[in-house]
Parts: structure tokens; C-alpha cells; sequence
């Protein structure tokens, strides 16, 4: 029986190892029929379970797999991969750090620990993981990549810089790792990989590649003060990515009317969740939102948690709606039916991973403006910072970044005047939120912030009811990691460099002016 099963067990694996779920399937059941303690035959299922979505079942598994095999690591990272994807960031550390303390001989299980931290923010944590899955396999490009982007978030550069290399030299056409390696910047006539870039550009079919390497030779270009050549590699692959998404401005147009029309007449008088923890940053992106954190969570009662997609994914499972975005029309309108003290509750002890140490924490997920006026219903005593720019600024900004591929809502920026539209409509609705709670949301003007860093900061801990305190303004101290797209710029001093970045590109940007000038009609 022990030679069919472990027969059995090989054909699941190499069944599983294909894709060829059906048959991988079958062949674990037939395990547990005769040997039902195989732990492995219940952890293999969760993993079909896995790839078919079904997180619940999923988790019960791989629990399963555990109760039998409780030494084994792989089970618990993968239980504590699984309550990410769930958005249970909590419940994820705990596995994790479970997983951690079994001490894995396996660097991909490593390598899936440091995700699992990773994703919850604890980026030193997931460093140290990933540091163990090159030390254990140093073969394996994609664990040079993830241990690169956690160095680079906890601001480690010239490391950051050797493990792209690494990854690179190991996967040369890994077009993330090129893009990543152009982020960290210290490019100059005599030192950057154009070539390499555009040779790279010349023989990659895939859109999503295409984008990597497009953002990779716009961002080198710039920096030569080409500004022409950044703008064609830029655009062109956009335009690749954009052909193939089924996206139209109108789509935010309905979702921007449907929050506007719920706000219309709001429920002011819902009592909410108690809890005054919580303060929101928002905005649009690249728009100052990180400068603002993290003159925030300078301050010594104040912890950032980084970027939470957390309020946003449990409003739509307590509004049970049905659609496939985390929010539209439909989500929106589905709304008024929510326990909104269950949802602060829940919103509350979601962030405990990383918060409950101070009196405050940060939320720095710029698109949570969108939920603005759902948060303090939830939150009645939160506070709401949301930052304003130059709208050419932000615009050409919005365009010039690589925004997580495949992530719908961000898809206005393909474009320079969807783009443009966007801006507009995250205007209005930013104007919605001040009318309607003065004293909960607050607008930051980041032109003043970056000239007059002191009068404008003071402001900001005002509002957010805090005490004065010096070290606010010297971000350059500031060591807490940054997963964004500033974890470079903002290791600096405020400064006020960016401000006109726009004109670089006014050549490109009649379409735009237009739009802004008559939708401000």
C-alpha cells in the first residue's frame, strides 16, 4: 500500500506541477482513501483549492495538513500566504511567524514567508527571509528580485542595486528587475543601460514586459534630459498595454456619480466605531501623499502602516456586493445596507500587525479618497489629510508612473487625457469632502508644503491633534521602510525639485490643457 501511495503522491505532484488539476485530483483522493493521516494529500488539495480561488477551503486543508504534520513550514507559510489573500493580515503574521520559527530548509519556503511579511509591511522581516532563500538557492532569479524590492523599501540601495544585478545576470530579460534597477536612479551619460533597454525593447512581445521596459528607458531618457525619447518609449508602450484593456473613462465616471449621488444626503447621524486611531492620507497619486506620511509618522505617537487596501476590500464584503471591482457603481449604491460600526471595528483590528503601539497610525493608500465620506461613517473621529497639486504636475506624474500592472484602477492613467479626466473628477469629489466634513477632512497644498515645509507641517499636526514636535520635518531621518514609488526620493530632505516637472513635457500636453480648462468651466 505505502509503494501505490507514494506512486500516487508523485503523479499528484507532477499533475498539480502541469496544471492538470482534474487529474491531480483524482489521484490525492485515492491517497486519502487508503491513508487517510497523509498529511501532504490534504495540503496538495488546498493547493487546487488555491488555484481555483477558494480560499476557505483552502485554509481548512492546509489547517488539516498541519494538525497531522505539525513540524513541517511549508504548511503554515503557505496557511499564512493564504489569509493574505484573504486580506487577514493578522492571522497571515501569525502563520508566518510560525513557519519562521520552524526554521525552513527549503528556500522557496522562505521565499514564501518573506512575501507573506512582505505583504502585511513588515519589509526588515521579509528581507531576512528572502536573505535565507538566496542563501539556500542562489540560483533562483525571482528570490534575487523579492529580496531587492524588500531592501529597497527599508531604504538599502547599493544592496537593492547588487540583488536586481543578481537577478538580472541570472534572468537577463527579467523586465521587472530592469525597471526596478532604473528606480533606484544615479544614471548619467556614462553610467545607465539604454542599450541593454533597447535591445530588450526591440524583442519583448508581451504587453506587460513592454511596460517595464518602456517606464525602464523613459526614466533613463529623462534623466539625460531627453525628454522626447522618454515620451515616445513611455507612450508607445501604454498604447500596447491600452489596446488590450477593455477600459473606458466612463466607467469612473459612474462610479465618481454613484459616491457623489449616496453623499447626496448622508446619514450624519450613524454613531460609527469610537476608535480616533486612524488618519487617512489621500490623493491623488504622486501627489505628496508619501511626504506627508511620513512627516507624520515621524512624530512619536504616530506609526505608519503604509498603504492598506483593507477598508476598501471589507466594505465590499460587508455590502455584499456582487461585481468583480473592489468599487464601482453598483458596490456604492449596495453601501447603505452596512453595519458601519462592524465595518470600523473590523477596518481597526485589521491593521494590528503593524499598529496599537502608539496613539495614531497613518494610512497612506492615495485612492482611499474614494471612500472618504464611507471612512467617517465608520470612523467618525478619523482624520482625513488629502493632498492637492498642480493639476499638470499631477497629471504628467500620474502618466509617467508604472502603477501595479493589471490593476484596473489605475487604468485612467494609460492616457494623457483620461488621465486629465480623472483629475477633474478626483477634484470635484475632493471638494464634496470638505463641504460635507470640515472637520474630519483637511487639504494639503503640496506646492506650500515643499516651499514652506514648517508653517504647513505645524498645520498638518494641528488638524490631526497632535503636539508640535520638531522632528517632524526631518523625514530624511525617518526609517521606517517605503513600499512606494517614492522609497527613493523621500530618504531625502523636503525639497521643492519637483515642482514644474511638467514642463519637460508641454509639447505633449495641448489635449490635456483643453480638457482642464474646459471642464474648469
Amino acid at each position: 500500500m505505502l509503494k501505490e501511495i507514494n506512486l500516487l503522491h508523485q503523479q499528484a505532484q507532477t499533475h498539480l506541477n502541469k496544471g492538470e488539476y482534474k487529474q491531480a485530483h483524482h489521484c490525492l483522493i485515492q491517497i486519502l482513501q487508503q491513508d487517510k493521516y497523509f498529511a501532504d494529500g490534504y495540503f496538495l488539495l488546498a493547493m487546487i483549492a488555491i488555484a481555483h480561488h477558494n480560499l476557505d477551503k483552502s485554509i481548512a486543508l492546509i489547517k488539516q495538513a498541519s494538525v497531522l504534520s505539525p513540524e513541517n513550514s511549508e504548511y503554515y507559510a503557505h496557511l499564512a500566504k493564504a489569509h493574505v489573500l484573504q486580506n487577514d493580515h493578522v492571522e497571515a503574521k501569525k502563520q508566518a511567524d510560525i513557519a519562521q520559527d520552524l526554521k525552513p530548509t527549503s528556500a522557496l519556503t522562505w521565499d514564501t514567508i518573506g512575501g507573506v511579511y512582505s505583504k502585511v509591511g513588515l519589509h526588515k522581516l521579509a528581507a531576512q527571509c528572502f536573505e535565507s532563500a538566496v542563501e539556500k538557492d542562489n540560483t533562483n532569479a525571482e528570490y534575487f528580485f523579492n529580496l531587492g524590492a524588500s531592501q529597497k523599501f527599508i531604504g538599502n540601495f547599493a544592496l537593492a542595486r547588487k540583488s536586481y544585478n543578481q537577478c538580472i545576470a541570472l534572468a537577463p530579460a527579467h523586465c521587472k528587475a530592469h525597471a526596478a534597477l532604473t528606480s533606484l536612479g544615479d544614471i548619467s551619460q556614462s553610467n545607465n543601460h539604454i542599450t541593454t533597454l533597447k535591445a530588450l525593447n526591440a524583442t519583448t512581445l508581451n504587453s506587460d514586459d513592454s511596460l517595464y521596459i518602456g517606464h525602464a528607458l523613459a526614466r533613463e531618457f529623462e534623466a539625460l534630459k531627453d525628454y522626447q525619447s522618454a515620451f515616445e518609449y513611455l507612450q508607445r508602450a501604454k498604447n500596447k498595454k491600452l489596446t488590450e484593456l477593455n477600459y473606458s473613462i466612463n466607467s469612473d465616471k459612474a462610479m465618481f456619480s454613484a459616491i457623489k449621488q449616496y453623499f447626496e444626503k448622508p446619514n450624519l447621524n450613524q454613531s460609527g466605531f469610537g476608535s480616533d486611531e486612524a488618519i487617512f492620507v489621500v490623493g491623488m497619486p504622486r501627489t505628496g501623499t508619501t511626504l506627508v506620511e511620513r512627516i507624520l509618522s515621524q512624530h512619536s505617537d504616530v506609526t505608519s502602516a503604509g498603504e492598506l487596501q483593507h477598508f476598501g476590500l471589507l466594505l465590499k464584503t460587508l455590502s455584499n456586493s456582487t461585481t468583480n471591482r473592489v468599487i464601482d457603481a453598483e458596490t456604492v449604491q449596495t453601501a447603505k445596507g452596512i453595519d458601519f460600526v462592524e465595518l470600523g471595528k473590523r477596518y481597526i483590528a485589521s491593521t494590528r500587525t503593524v499598529t496599537g503601539n502608539t496613539a495614531k497610525f497613518v494610512d497612506k493608500m492615495p485612492l482611499n479618497v474614494l471612500y472618504a465620506g464611507f471612512i467617517l461613517q465608520a470612523l467618525p473621529k478619523a482624520k482625513i489629510v488629502c493632498l492637492d497639486r498642480n493639476p499638470l504636475d499631477t497629471i504628467v506624474s500620474n502618466f509617467r508612473q508604472l502603477f501595479a500592472v493589471n490593476y484596473s484602477y489605475y487604468n485612467y492613467a494609460y492616457e494623457l487625457t483620461t488621465t486629465a479626466e480623472f483629475y477633474l473628477l478626483f477634484k470635484d469629489l475632493m471638494q464634496t469632502w470638505l463641504q460635507l466634513y470640515p472637520d474630519n477632512f483637511y487639504i494639503v497644498n503640496y506646492e506650500k508644503l515643499v516651499n514652506d515645509p514648517e508653517t504647513e507641517a505645524k498645520k498638518l499636526i494641528e488638524f490631526c491633534g497632535l503636539s508640535w514636535q520638531e522632528a517632524c520635518l526631518e523625514i530624511n531621518k525617518n526609517t521606517a521602510p517605503v513600499a512606494t514609488a517614492s522609497a527613493v526620493q523621500v530618504r531625502s530632505a523636503i525639497n521643492n525639485k519637483s515642482i514644474g516637472n511638467w514642463k519637460k513635457y508641454n509639447l505633449y500636453l495641448d489635449g490635456v490643457k483643453d480638457i482642464l480648462a474646459n471642464g474648469s468651466n
